[in-house]
């Protein structure tokens, strides 16, 4: 039985106002909140409504952002109180071919 049996797997955290969109992605991964899977090479892209942010793969070290990495919470979300993000599974998708194409 696969994991998305049991979605959706929402998970809250604080971060300052000052956070950047780099250490949201760094707190994601020091959480371990996205799945391996075998042979390591799932790739997942950040969104914020429909619009991505970042591009998340399981060999990397760091994601690799279509806006500024600095980006605040603060002026990502303006005025709101709360923020959500969202994750989209491309599965062995070759990450670099994923960025490129959602960046065009």
């Amino acid at each position: 039985m696969g994991d998305d049996v049991y979605a959706p797997h929402e998970i809250k955290f604080d971060l300052s106002s000052t956070a950047t969109l780099e250490d949201i992605t760094h707190k994601i991964k020091e959480m371990s909140y996205l799945p391996t899977i075998y042979g390591g090479k799932a790739t997942w892209v950040l969104l914020k409504d429909s619009t991505p942010l970042a591009v998340i793969a399981q060999q990397w070290e760091q994601a690799k952002f279509f806006d500024n990495q600095n980006l605040t919470i603060q002026r990502l979300f303006l005025k709101e109180k709360e923020g959500n993000l969202f994750f989209d599974y491309y599965a062995q998708q070759d990450p670099i071919e994923v960025f490129a194409t959602l960046k065009n």
